[in-house]
């Protein structure tokens, strides 16, 4: 689930149910009571904890104090704390880093070569922090909730406007805006379309790139709230999209879009009618899981209410962890790795075969 902390309670009225908003309340005490972060990189597994960056057994720097997102490229780790404006850019292979501050409550970032674009949700602006120290930041609108890259060019998704600006970095400007939906849960793109995930209607929007243009708006179970997306959707592949729907305990399973708008309509018309509440293209499972997640073969989903984590295919599913943080855990090809406080030190999963 991509919901952010500090949301005020007027959006949630608007935008989600009111148990999702509880929800997503006691997710954020919990993340505040232990700001902790995990993430994957290249060089391994990094971990943002105590006020210190590390890659075990390689590196230890200062952090920040309440870290809640990260963005990694193959040779640097930002940690983002939206609550001190802050960010911490580290260099994977040596462990130097600078604190740098930024624009009012950062909550995504996204490094694109050595340059470091920041998505600053109350400032309402997009940042890029060069590698020389230069900045540049440039207004977008109201509420920006998600920032997705496809092949160097951003995307903002405005949560209250429902508007999605296309920026480009050399020029570094909004090249273009599509209106779509307000509201959305999460903001997903593939080499084709961007997806936004409606959880107070059920649906989800769809956005064709190339034109820039709204292609429809679709059913999708009950309470859609999360969104992963298996492959890049080129013009031979399409992509198999897993949605997660807490109110049914299920994961939809459909394909995106291979051509136009209109194939994509009926595929996904079709596969949804095929889809039974315990059976078809689906996966159930005993608790309300609200995220998804789709690493190279492996399919997981997690339930944050209970810090339960599964490992699913199409028609099964099974427990893998109980009792983890959202942030605590990172999934990579070979596996899930959990920050355990017990032992102060990362565990690989053993149920995870």
């Amino acid at each position: 689930m991509n919901v952010k902390c500090r949301m005020q309670s007027s959006e949630c009225r608007r935008s989600i149910p009111v148990w999702l908003c509880i929800l997503h309340s006691a997710f954020c005490i919990a993340a505040a009571a232990h700001a902790q972060i995990v993430a994957s990189t290249p060089k391994g597994i990094v971990v943002a904890h105590d006020g210190i960056v590390e890659l075990p057994g390689a590196w230890s720097t200062p952090g920040v104090q309440t870290p809640e997102a990260v963005a990694s490229s193959k040779d640097q780790i930002a940690i983002l704390d939206p609550l001190a404006n802050e960010a911490r850019i580290v260099e994977l292979a040596t462990g130097r880093g600078k604190t740098v501050r930024t624009g009012e409550t950062p909550i995504a970032g996204i490094f694109i070569g050595r340059a470091l674009y920041l998505l600053e949700r109350d400032a309402r602006a997009l940042e890029r922090i060069g590698a020389d120290g230069t900045r540049a930041s440039i207004s977008i609108h109201a509420d920006p909730a998600f920032l997705r890259e496809r092949n160097g060019t951003l995307y903002v998704y405005d949560r209250a406007t429902g508007l999605i600006d296309e920026i480009t970095t050399q020029p570094f400007a909004v090249r273009r805006t599509a209106k779509t939906a307000a509201f959305g849960s999460d903001f997903e793109i593939d080499g084709r379309n961007a997806y936004i995930v409606q959880p107070r209607s059920g649906k989800m929007a769809v956005v064709t790139l190339a034109t820039m243009k709204a292609a429809g708006s679709f059913d999708v179970g009950a309470v859609p709230v999360d969104l992963d997306i298996t492959s890049s959707g080129t013009a031979l592949t399409a992509s198999t999209l897993a949605i997660a729907d807490p109110a049914m305990k299920k994961v939809w399973i459909t394909e995106g879009a291979q051509s136009t708008g209109q194939a994509f309509l009926r595929g996904f018309f079709r596969a949804l009618l095929g889809l039974g509440l315990f059976g078809g293209r689906s996966s159930q499972f005993p608790t309300g899981i609200d995220r998804v997640f789709v690493r190279g073969g492996r399919w997981y989903a997690y339930d944050s209410s209970s810090g339960t984590l599964y490992r699913f295919t199409k028609r099964t599913s099974k427990v893998i962890a109980k009792g983890i943080g959202a942030q605590r855990f990172a999934i990579t090809d070979e596996g899930v790795w959990v920050w355990s406080d017990e032992v102060r030190r990362l565990q690989k999963l053993p149920g995870d075969g």
